[in-house]
C-alpha cells in the first residue's frame, strides 16, 4: 500500500487554505512525513495518531519546510517522552538543525534541554541520487536540487515498485528530472506563474509551466503542482502546466489524497 496525503502546500506560512509544506506517505503499517512546515503538527494530529508516525524527511531547512520540527520535538518530549524516530535531512545541514536546540532548548527540563536531539535519530542524506535509505518499508534516495540552501529532491519506491517523487524547492535542473524519472506521482513546486531570472535560476524556483516541462522530461505519469506563492493561482497554474505536460495535472490541496 502507498498513498500520498496533502497536509499542507503553501509556499510561506499557514493560510486559510492550510499549512505550509507538509505531506504524508501512508504505507500499510504507518505514515512518513515529508517536510514539516508551519502548521504540520496540528494538521497531522487532526487526522492521525502520533503512534503511526514512522519517520520525518525534510527536503531543506527553509522555515516553510522545517519550522514545525521544533513543535514536533516539543510534543515528542512533553508531557511524556516518546521513542525517538528517524529524521532525515540534507547532508551538511546538521549545524542548522542543531540551532533549533540552541534557541529553543529548555535547560531546566532534562527531557527538553535538546528537544531535536532527544526526539529524533538524525540521518544526513547525501544528495547523490545513489545512497539509499529506508523507512517503514519505503526505499528512497535524495538528489541535488538547485536552491539557495542544500535542497533534496526525493524519490520514494514502495516494495511493489510504485514511486512518488518530490522536487523540493528548486530551479530547473537534471538531478530533479532524475528523481522523477517515470514516477507514478511527481509532486513538483510551481511557485510562480511568471518570474524573473534571479528567482528562477539564481535563488531557484519553478513556474507551473516549467514544472510541466520537467515532468515531461522525466516521463512522470501524474504531475501534482504544489508550493504556489499565491493559492489564487491554482487554476491558472494547472492550465500553464498542461501546456507542457500531456499527462494528468493536479494541484496539491490540503486534505486531498493520491494513489500512485
Amino acid at each position: 500500500m502507498l498513498e500520498l496525503e496533502i497536509l499542507g502546500s503553501n509556499a510561506t506560512a499557514p493560510t486559510r487554505e492550510g499549512p505550509a509544506s507538509c505531506y504524508l506517505l501512508r504505507t500499510a503499517t504507518g505514515v512518513v512525513l515529508v517536510d514539516a512546515g508551519p502548521g504540520a503538527l496540528a494538521a497531522y494530529c487532526a487526522r492521525h495518531e502520533l503512534a503511526d508516525l514512522r519517520g520525518i524527511v525534510v527536503t531543506h531547512m527553509h522555515a516553510d519546510h522545517s519550522l514545525d520540527l521544533m513543535a514536533w520535538a516539543y510534543r515528542w518530549t512533553f508531557p511524556e517522552k516518546l521513542a525517538p524516530i528517524p529524521l532525515f535531512f540534507p547532508e551538511g545541514e546538521a549545524e542548522r538543525l542543531a540551532a533549533f536546540d540552541a534557541v529553543f532548548g529548555i535547560p531546566t527540563l532534562p527531557t527538553m534541554n535538546r528537544p531535536i536531539e532527544q526526539s529524533f535519530q538524525g540521518v544526513p542524506m547525501p544528495r547523490d541520487g545513489v545512497t539509499e535509505h529506508e523507512v517503514d518499508g519505503l526505499r528512497f534516495r535524495a538528489f541535488a536540487a538547485h536552491h539557495s540552501v542544500p535542497s533534496a529532491a526525493l524519490r520514494f519506491e514502495a516494495p511493489d515498485g510504485r514511486t512518488v517523487a518530490f522536487s523540493s524547492d528548486t530551479g530547473y535542473c537534471a538531478p530533479v528530472a532524475d528523481a522523477a524519472r517515470e514516477a507514478d506521482l511527481f509532486v513538483c513546486e510551481s511557485t510562480y506563474l511568471e518570474a524573473d531570472e534571479h528567482a528562477l535560476h539564481g535563488h531557484g524556483h519553478l513556474t507551473a509551466r516549467m514544472a510541466g516541462e520537467l515532468a515531461t522530461e522525466a516521463g512522470a505519469r501524474h504531475l501534482v503542482l504544489t508550493h504556489f506563492a499565491d493559492p489564487a493561482d491554482h487554476d491558472q497554474g494547472r492550465a500553464h502546466a498542461a501546456e507542457t505536460f500531456t499527462g494528468p495535472v493536479s494541484v496539491a490541496v490540503p486534505g486531498t489524497t493520491f494513489v500512485p
